[in-house]
């Protein structure tokens, strides 16, 4: 963090703005920083999984979501990511040669 800052704000600067602008930036510093935390934690549950797979196998246990393991995303956003995932499962089953119940 910047020595004289507050959620972007300069601290000489602070005077001049209304409530509601230093509020509006105080938000909008947060969202920031969210979607920073966000992106961190996607880095380190890759980092986990590679692990894992390095130390060992999964013995048919399934790894938790990110989402679960850090509190960086809205549940819109869950929902999002639960919604792409069950697409990205069906278009591969599409593109499968396993259609219709072959084996």
């Amino acid at each position: 963090m910047q020595e004289g800052v507050i959620a972007g704000i300069p601290a000489v600067e602070v005077w001049e703005w209304t409530a509601g602008e230093i509020a509006q930036q105080a938000r909008a510093a947060s969202e920031r920083s969210r979607r920073e935390h966000q992106a961190q934690a996607v880095l380190a549950a890759g980092q986990a999984v590679y692990t894992g797979h390095v130390l060992g196998s999964k013995k048919g246990k399934e790894l938790p979501e990110v989402y679960d393991c850090f509190p960086f995303w809205t549940e819109e956003e869950i929902r999002q990511l639960k919604a792409e995932k069950v697409k990205s499962i069906m278009t591969r089953w599409a593109n499968s040669k396993r259609k219709g119940g072959e084996a």
